[in-house]
């Protein structure tokens, strides 16, 4: 992904130049009206038009999907029932908005290369060419590729993101205001504005097989967990994949053993380890090295709709700011996360059941979509320096002291999930 974003920057700033000015020359041969190059798009007296065929747009990261399904949500039914809504996205994400149920068609590229990915996104174009979207709505904060998809469509309304200093909203017909100052499945409800659509909060229903969800309930079992074990308590100790010379949004391996095995001894807590790939293996292998307390691995062992299925089972997830946190805030389930380089304000589980651990040092947040996700931090400090100590006495305080205000909450976790 690092190496594909000086591409996506100044190649996509050049076709999106060119493009651009294709549309203003197309434009004053009377084609298709654009407003002016450099200006964001007031409402008018009206909403746009109610469209019958959409293209959603968000390659990247499987959290962004997950905090974006509430808000497809509100488009599906905000839209006529006949409606059809196709969602353009990377290969991986492809399960979760399946078991959604929200999309008409998922269409994906894949992250083989830049050529790979290129050649994924043509496919996807062509395709998209013969559906004629009445609109697409482009959900990225700040790559440019997915300005030029929406063009290169044919739809007559595109509306997107204007970013500051991203230069990425030239090619759309409605340009909505970016801003840092709520949270991004709020932010993304701003694409839904033109259309006069209002938020309805509403649960998305995951939808997942009966063998999906024996899986889980057999790969628990054969770890001595059954229905009647409490707490159940996933703990991700990764962070995705690290694109920077240290991982800053990654609390210490140390640190996650400690609270486990505080929780196992007070608590009687049972720990199931969850991760995917060879850097977060090794992460796991490490926690487990030096874990005392009874553990489940499943480490590689989850596809996303059994790892979603695990997240419901769960009493309570304790996790980096990464896609499983957002999984397990998607179902309900009571979310304990830690934050450093990424505000919470923007990317933190959005549940009245969580709890935050947040420095809000004045370096922080370092990671933002107007400098493109790029750090250059070598200390992370902000979240290495949150103590297991700390975090055990704020679990116990919210969750399992005799007056904690969300003791029933991990019980009821399940019920909570489904309503």
């Amino acid at each position: 992904m690092n190496r594909s974003r000086p591409l996506d920057t100044w190649g996509g700033l050049l076709i999106c130049g060119v493009l651009a000015l294709w549309a203003r020359f197309r434009a004053l041969l009377g084609g298709p009206p654009l407003p002016p190059a450099r200006a964001t798009t007031p409402p008018g007296s009206e909403p746009l038009p109610l469209p019958r065929r959409v293209l959603a747009i968000k390659f990247y990261g499987l959290g962004n999907i997950a905090m974006l399904l509430p808000v497809l949500q509100d488009l599906r039914d905000g839209l006529p029932e006949d409606a059809e809504i196709d969602f353009l996205t990377l290969e991986v994400n492809r399960t979760l908005l399946e078991a959604s149920g929200l999309a008409t068609n998922v269409l994906t590229a894949k992250l083989d290369g830049a050529v790979g990915f290129i050649l994924g996104v043509l496919k996807a174009v062509r395709f998209a060419r013969s559906r004629n979207y009445d609109v697409v709505i482009d959900f990225e904060q700040f790559i440019k590729i997915s300005a030029i998809v929406s063009y290169c469509t044919g739809a007559p309304e595109r509306v997107g993101f204007n970013t500051d200093g991203q230069h990425r909203a030239w090619l759309y017909t409605t340009r909505v205001v970016y801003t840092d100052s709520e949270h991004m499945s709020g932010i993304f409800r701003r694409l839904l504005r033109p259309f006069g659509i209002q938020p309805t909060k509403k649960v998305v229903p995951m939808y997942l097989t009966a063998g999906e969800e024996n899986e889980v309930d057999e790969m628990l079992a054969a770890g001595g967990i059954d229905g009647d074990t409490f707490p159940v308590i996933g703990v991700h100790i990764g962070s995705g994949p690290n694109f920077y010379r240290v991982p800053l949004k990654r609390w210490p391996v140390d640190s996650f053993v400690e609270l486990c095995e505080s929780l196992a001894e007070r608590h009687g807590a049972k720990i199931v380890l969850t991760g995917q790939g060879a850097e977060e293996r090794a992460l796991v292998d490490e926690a487990k090295s030096k874990m005392k307390c009874a553990y489940v691995d499943t480490c590689d062992k989850l596809s996303v709709h059994t790892l979603l299925g695990l997240m419901k089972r769960c009493n309570m997830v304790i996790a980096n700011d990464t896609s499983v946190m957002h999984l397990a805030a998607l179902v309900r389930t009571p979310v304990v996360a830690f934050f450093g380089p990424t505000a919470p304000i923007h990317y933190g589980p959005n549940n009245p059941e969580d709890l935050v651990f947040y420095r809000d040092l004045y370096c922080s947040p370092c990671l933002t979509n107007y400098n493109l996700k790029i750090s250059r931090c070598v200390a992370p400090v902000c979240i290495r320096e949150i103590t297991a100590a700390e975090v055990l006495a704020g679990i116990e305080r919210r969750y399992f002291a005799e007056d904690a205000p969300l003791r029933g909450a991990l019980h009821n976790t399940a019920v909570g999930s489904e309503s």
